[in-house]
């Protein structure tokens, strides 16, 4: 059966029809139909403008008053129907009535199909039932999160396609249309209902129930609105979770700033004394160990101040080779002999733009991972390779745009991980270490980290089958990695000294006189104003910590900048994610960061001092 669209001519058709019928039922039960032989037509207008509308009634009407008239005309047609009366006055009052019938059932008509339209098209899902709780309607989105058409629930108990239950104790709940009915009043939604479709599928909701009354107050049925909250709810979880990550990281990024300080003094103190005790002494083992110890804890604070935002990239021109290269024996040494460490370097390797530093904890926090997955020991191969993509699926499913770029590859012969696990592998604090073994953040900064540097990591692994992480960084086209920094020369100028910390200032101070500069201390900003009041003339640079009590560096900086604008200013902190750190700029040419090496503090102040002669 082919289905009639609703048009204008499928409506004057079956209105045509529908009068051909009542003319056949008429003729028919003539002899019945003494005192009302014009009531098929009649029926036959209504039907017409039920099922057809406006235009449908009105060919009804019209085609019954000519069949009337025509029998008027010519009664020995038709004799059972022959019309009594006057030939203008029964027409025109069947006209009448029939266009009155289409006008009441037209209008009840379109103001059914308005209000289903109506619920039909509104987002939320809407259920209607009787008085007695039989489904009557439901829109669209109901039958979705139902799993009921429309006409298999029609007639159907609310409680049967409407199956409701807790989420906490997955006890039964009633149903809240029939409570609207029972009490009649409206019923609020319960923040813990889960709907449970034909299916079986469970579905989080929000529902509201009314009772619908008629216009004298009678009670004619009940309405459901409800909506999934599934969306909301993740929404609302990430929201909780950025506000707790934020959090946390202000924290780590506190005690990072704190721990620079502290870690600033032992990292400087050892390396010192490893240039003063000779590679043949006894010795020497114990304090390469403090500086072993020493690099992992500045690790661990740049694993937090990454977390924390306040680790600054300071990106420049790398040869990845000579990275991995240089990695290689504190790799070794961090793997242990049981794990085997292969180096597969492509000679004439392009140049990427990255941080070198974060670079190096990439592979080191990517080496860290592959050793725990390998407790029985293994093979890590590290791996760099110019690729290059173009527009199709291999692009595409890295999320690269088409182009050429440096890959560096890690794999191990570990333990592997199922998809499960490898879906939230980057996401921050997810491990699968146990309680205090793992701190979730290494691969959520290797992530960042690649992103921050505009290229991609991809992952690859299977249980058992071990693990390979690539890195795309976009390659530079003829670009040839930064010069070695120069040997350090020492100075001979005068440099005025401002930290709060004493052990920091007593490192530094020892650090700079060992090299032939002149150092004037201040452990506040107002007592540097002071000292630099009486040196003035022979002050060459300032270096100075950032947050200090009473005056902090970025206003001591102001103040000497006030009175001597050519003055050069080295800012040094172990935290920028603060307000008064972030003043400064995105990294800023003159900025140290916490914790340092004597040997970076020494080429630091030498590059300030030569920039200013330059």
């Amino acid at each position: 059966m082919i289905p009639l669209r609703p048009s204008p001519l499928n409506s004057s058709i079956i209105a045509l029809a529908l009068t051909a019928l009542a003319l056949l039922l008429s003729i028919w039960l003539g002899t019945y139909l003494e005192s009302g032989r014009y009531l098929l037509f009649l029926v036959a207008v209504w039907l017409s403008a039920w099922y057809c509308g406006r235009t449908g009634g009105l060919t009804a009407a019209i085609a019954s008053v000519a069949l009337i008239v025509f029998l008027f005309l010519r009664p020995e047609t038709f004799p059972m129907l022959a019309p009594k009366g006057n030939l203008v006055l029964v027409p025109a009052t069947f006209l009448a009535m029939a266009l009155l019938v289409t006008w009441v059932t037209a209008s009840w008509r379109e103001s059914r199909q308005l209000l289903s339209s109506t619920l039909s098209s509104i987002a939320d899902a809407v259920v209607a039932t009787d008085r007695e709780g039989r489904v009557t309607f439901l829109n669209a989105v109901a039958e979705t999160l139902t799993g009921w058409p429309r006409s298999e629930a029609r007639g159907k108990p609310a409680a049967e396609v409407l199956r409701l239950i807790d989420e906490k104790t997955r006890q039964a709940v009633e149903n809240p249309l029939a409570r609207a009915l029972r009490d009649r009043v409206m019923v609020a939604m319960d923040e813990h209902t889960a709907l449970v479709s034909r299916s079986g599928a469970e579905v989080p909701i929000e529902h509201s129930a009314s009772p619908v009354r008629d216009d004298a107050g009678e009670l004619r049925g009940g309405i459901l609105v409800f909506r999934d909250i599934s969306k909301r709810r993740q929404l609302e979880e990430q929201a909780t979770h950025a506000q707790k990550m934020d959090a946390v990281g202000r924290l780590a990024g506190g005690v990072a700033g704190d721990f620079n300080n502290v870690l600033t003094v032992i990292t400087g103190y050892a390396e010192l004394l490893n240039a003063e005790v000779p590679a043949s002494s006894p010795l020497r083992r114990f304090v390469d160990e403090i500086v072993h110890a020493g690099e992992r804890a500045a690790a661990l604070t740049q694993h937090l101040r990454a977390f924390s935002r306040g680790a600054s990239a300071q990106p420049r021109v790398l040869d990845l080779n000579a990275i991995v290269s240089g990695m290689a024996p504190m790799l070794r040494r961090r793997l242990g002999q049981n794990i085997e460490l292969i180096l597969l370097t492509s000679p004439g390797l392009g140049r990427v733009k990255a941080d070198a530093a974060q670079i190096e904890e990439v592979l080191a926090n990517l080496a860290a991972n592959s050793r725990d997955a390998m407790p029985q020991g293994g093979k890590l191969v590290i791996e760099t390779a110019d690729v290059d993509l173009e527009d199709g699926p291999a692009s595409k499913n890295l999320g690269l745009k088409p182009g050429s770029y440096v890959m560096l590859a890690v794999s191990d012969t570990g333990l592997g991980m199922d998809p499960e696990t490898r879906s939230r592998l980057f996401e921050p604090l997810f491990t699968t270490k146990p309680p205090g073994q793992g701190s979730g953040l290494g691969l959520a900064t290797v992530y960042g980290i690649i992103k921050q540097s505009e290229g991609q990591v991809s992952v690859y692994s299977q249980a058992g089958c071990g693990t390979i992480f690539e890195i795309y960084l976009p390659r530079l086209a003829d670009a040839a990695a930064e010069p070695a920094r120069k040997a350090l020369s020492k100075g001979s100028e005068t440099l005025l000294l401002v930290d709060d910390e004493e052990d920091v200032r007593k490192l530094m101070v020892a650090v700079l006189q060992a090299n032939g500069y002149e150092v004037l201390e201040a452990n506040s900003g107002l007592t540097a104003l002071a000292a630099y009041e009486k040196n003035a003339h022979k002050i060459d640079l300032v270096l100075t910590d950032i947050m200090m009590p009473q005056m902090t560096g970025i206003e001591l900086g102001r103040r000497l900048a006030e009175r001597a604008p050519g003055l050069k200013i080295l800012y040094v902190s172990g935290y920028r994610d603060n307000p008064v750190v972030s003043s400064l700029g995105e990294a800023p040419r003159d900025f140290l960061y916490k914790p340092f090496t004597p040997e970076a503090l020494l080429a630091k102040v030498r590059e300030v001092l030569d920039a200013a002669r330059a």
